[in-house]
């Protein structure tokens, strides 16, 4: 545009016009891409029906003996507090079908004294912590991050042979009704 500018105005509020048509575009596919990533589950059930939807269809798609501790309610979590829990039970759940050859599953959420505790166990084969980054898995990292970015820590406890637990305990901030 600015090389236009003062060759051909036309052309240049041509180029103008359609930068930002583009930037339009680009703008409505990045909002409809971020509000594909929350989770539609807690939109529609709330954290721990979306949990137990999740639990019981893992179970079910993978013949995984259940074991679902949830509360009956929750407080009014901090929407992104949900999101991380949800999105570290989806991936703890994902690796557990995926590495674990795992036949039991277990599934806990506690709120206790303004902290959440997530906890994901299986009886499988367990890996070497230090492996797993190493042979290209960054499920576990990605865990740990989002559970930083939402004031947490994520806990792998794991060894070949052993089964894995994993266990995210994170601040119960609440929100309004409103928000």
């Amino acid at each position: 545009v600015d090389g236009y500018w003062d060759v051909d105005d036309h052309l240049a509020r041509q180029h103008l016009q359609l930068a930002q048509e583009t930037v339009r575009r680009g703008l409505r596919e990045t909002r409809r891409a971020m509000k594909a990533l929350r989770a539609s589950p807690l939109d529609e059930l709330g954290l721990v029906l979306a949990l137990r939807q999740l639990a019981e269809t893992v179970a079910e798609r993978t013949g995984l003996q259940l074991s679902l501790q949830l509360p009956k309610h929750t407080p009014l979590l901090d929407k992104d507090i949900e999101q991380t829990i949800f999105r570290v039970a989806q991936e703890a759940t994902n690796n557990v079908v995926h590495h674990a050859a795992a036949s039991c599953l277990e599934i806990q959420l506690v709120v206790n004294n303004g902290w959440i505790r997530l906890s994901v166990s299986d009886d499988g084969t367990g890996f070497e912590l230090n492996d797993e980054v190493q042979n290209g898995h960054y499920g576990i990292p990605g865990m740990r991050e989002r559970a930083a970015l939402a004031g947490g820590v994520l806990e792998v406890k794991t060894s070949k042979g052993e089964g894995t637990s994993i266990s995210l305990d994170l601040p119960g901030q609440t929100r309004s009704k409103g928000s």
